[in-house]
């Protein structure tokens, strides 16, 4: 890997390190809806995604979610799974969709369901609760809402990156 290359993915690793902290502090709803996130952190992976590619929009979804596992949940604890999961499904549909008509946004989009969707099933596996599922619909709903504000943020973003590089 070029120097250049990896000090860029070192500073987008931090930044959407950086952002995850500042979300967390900001609770939607104030709190009342378990588990809802704007996810801008993910305008980060989104941007990585289109600029550099699959692999290395894996690798810094997963460097995220194990430091900030150490930073601020936990290693290893529920709410690790749940962000694990929700970023393996998410970078994988996004990253199967990439090289798709579908635009920046719509990928954003399909992403946040997915990450929802893996949270899902993860809460159901690890809390046993398979009710849980009833849930999945508002999340799903949110997630509409929330792939398309990231979407476009990181739209516009890489539009500005790309002008610079």
């Amino acid at each position: 890997m070029e120097y250049k290359k990896r000090t860029r993915l070192s500073m987008f690793l931090a930044l959407s390190i950086l952002l995850s902290i500042i979300e967390s502090f900001f609770p939607i709803f104030g709190g009342i809806i378990p588990g809802m996130k704007l996810g801008i952190a993910n305008i980060i992976i989104v941007i990585v995604l289109f600029l550099y590619g699959r692999k290395d929009a894996f690798l810094v979804a997963i460097l995220r979610v194990f430091l900030m596992g150490m930073l601020r949940t936990g290693i290893f604890s529920i709410t690790f799974f749940f962000s694990l999961t929700g970023s393996l499904f998410s970078v994988g549909i996004m990253a199967l969709l990439c090289k798709t008509k579908l635009s920046i946004i719509g990928i954003s989009i399909m992403g946040s369901i997915f990450h929802s969707i893996g949270q899902m099933i993860t809460a159901i596996l690890i809390l046993k609760i398979p009710n849980l599922i009833f849930y999945l619909p508002f999340m799903i709903l949110f997630s509409l809402i929330t792939g398309m504000f990231t979407g476009y943020l990181a739209k516009q973003s890489i539009q500005h990156i790309q002008k610079r590089l």
